[in-house]
């Protein structure tokens, strides 16, 4: 083997190893770059449900407190300091006094469910 022989088959395995490198490094690029887009994409999906998320519990803590003020504001006007009456109380004094302000109302007839579907009698 001579000189040249040697240098064209160094040329060769050069030009080989660099077209392999070529070869191997755009569709890595690609997929590399492929992949950091996901990245970036789904780490500002994660930011913006993080931001949400907070936002959210802010509302809730907004929420609780105008419940609890609620709350606080209605049982300064429903129960005098001076009056500890049960609810079972409240109810029976109610309907003992036929107030009209209960929700209960009496029943002034039988409900008769199924009427369409009764025997006929007297028919023969």
């Amino acid at each position: 083997m001579d000189t040249a022989s040697l240098l064209a088959i160094a040329g060769a395995a050069v030009g080989g190893a660099l077209a392999g490198a070529a070869g191997c490094y755009w569709p890595t690029s690609r997929v590399i770059g492929d992949l950091r887009e996901r990245l970036a994409r789904s780490e500002h999906a994660r930011n913006g449900a993080v931001e949400r998320s907070a936002q959210a519990r802010e509302q809730i803590a907004q929420l609780n407190r105008a419940i609890t003020e609620l709350r606080r504001a209605h049982s300064a006007h429903s129960t005098p300091v001076g009056s500890q009456i049960s609810p079972r109380e409240q109810v029976e004094k109610a309907l003992a006094d036929g107030d009209d302000e209960t929700l209960v109302l009496p029943r002034r007839e039988a409900v008769q469910a199924f009427a369409d579907t009764q025997v006929m009698a007297g028919k023969g």
